[in-house]
This record gives C-alpha cells, sequence and structure tokens, in this order.
C-alpha cells in the first residue's frame, strides 16, 4: 500500500510546487487582513482541517482500505496535524511551539521525500499534500500573521515532549505489529538523513530532529 513519488519526477515538482505558491499566498494575503479576517481564517483552517481527516477515513472505511497499521494518526506528521487542529482555535503556547520547533520540518522534509503510506489515489494524493503543506503553513501563519513567538527554554521542552511520544508509539507498534513514526522499520524513501539499519537510524534521526528544532529556536524571535 505504501506509494513512493520519485525525486524530481513531475508529480514531485507538481506537489512541491502547489505547497509553496498555496502557502505564500496565504501568508501575503492574510498578513494585510484585518484582525477579524485574520482570526477568522484560523477557524476555518482548523475545521477544514478535521473535515479532511474525516473524509480521509470515511474513503479508506468505503474502499475497504482501513487498518490499524496505517490508518490510527500516530505518525508525527498526524500527531502533528492534530495539535495544530487545536492550536489553531486555543493559542495554546505549548502546541505553537511543538508546530513550530517540530512539526514544520517534519512536514518540510515528508513533502521532500513523500512515503504515501494510505496509497496513491487522487483523495490521499490530495489528503498527503494537505497534511505536511497545512504543517508548514500553521507555525508560519501564527508566527509571520499573528505574531506568536516561541517562549526561552521552549527547544528542550519541545524535544522532551516528542520522547513522551516516541515511548507511547514505539509501545503500539510492538503491539499491534505497526510502523508508526518508522520507529519498528526505517521508511522506504531515499533520504541522507536515514543512516544505518534498525535501531541505529532511530538515534541518528533523534539527533537531526534535536538540530532542526535547535535552528528554528535560534533563528525565531523568542517571548521574554
Amino acid at each position: 500500500m505504501h506509494e513512493i513519488i520519485d525525486p524530481l519526477s513531475p508529480l514531485w515538482w507538481k506537489g512541491i510546487v502547489s505547497c509553496f505558491i498555496v502557502i505564500s499566498l496565504v501568508l501575503l494575503f492574510f498578513n494585510r487582513a484585518s484582525s477579524e479576517w485574520k482570526l477568522g481564517f484560523t477557524k476555518l483552517l482548523s475545521y477544514s482541517f478535521i473535515l479532511v481527516y474525516l473524509t480521509t477515513h470515511i474513503v479508506a472505511i468505503v474502499a475497504k482500505e482501513w487498518n490499524i497499521q496505517d490508518y490510527i494518526p500516530l505518525h508525527l506528521c498526524r500527531i502533528s496535524f492534530f495539535i495544530c487542529i487545536i492550536v489553531l482555535l486555543t493559542k495554546k503556547q505549548w502546541m505553537y511551539e511543538w508546530v513550530l520547533l517540530l512539526a514544520m520540518s517534519s512536514g518540510f522534509h515528508s513533502i521532500l521525500t513523500p512515503e504515501l503510506t494510505m496509497g496513491i489515489s487522487n483523495w490521499y494524493l490530495f489528503d498527503y499534500y494537505f497534511v505536511h503543506g497545512g504543517l508548514m503553513l500553521v507555525p508560519l501563519y501564527l508566527t509571520l500573521v499573528l505574531g506568536m513567538r516561541p517562549r526561552v527554554g521552549s527547544w528542550w521542552k519541545t524535544f522532551l515532549r516528542i520522547q513522551i511520544a516516541v515511548v507511547i508509539v514505539f509501545s503500539f507498534n510492538f503491539i499491534f505489529d505497526a510502523n508508526y513514526m518508522y520507529l519498528s522499520a526505517k521508511p522506504l524513501v531515499d533520504n541522507p538523513l536515514l543512516i544505518g539499519d534498525w535501531p541505529f537510524y532511530i538515534f541518528f534521526l533523534e539527533l537531526f530532529v534535536l538540530l532542526h528544532i535547535v535552528v528554528i529556536y535560534k533563528l525565531t524571535p523568542k517571548h521574554i
């Protein structure tokens, strides 16, 4: 069921260019919009996330494709997707820091090296780019349009939070023979950050996650 989109293929370019255009247009438009429009869009975006998520599961159930190994939202990007839904509505500070420091880079890498875990039908293709493009749009929107900022020291707290998720997901994988967050086996994509076999690539991924968090944290103005 897992499908890879080859880097530099026409479909790969369409996905990247579409995400870049949509994200850029949204940021440019709403950066000049009124406060009422800005806040209204956060609700609209959150509700659209919910609608897409529910539609994907309905499509899978109707097609008799739904299974516990692929459709539970326990991949890092799917966990972050739910956090995006909540932070858009609540502006919860730790959730904002999660999507800024963690979700944005995971969405970016997922678009660079796409692996569609649910297949490559038209809807699943839309779902993939909608979700991972959204992981980049939400933190940029909250930061550049709504003016939210991470707290001092939020980088290490965010890194600790992801470790809690790793422990929970690893246990789920063991019980249900799944591979969420790719903790049981490497993803199929050709990504230079995937170094070594199991379990060594996990330690390298943890290191790269930490580096991404620190770099984004350093580049973003802070709350004092």
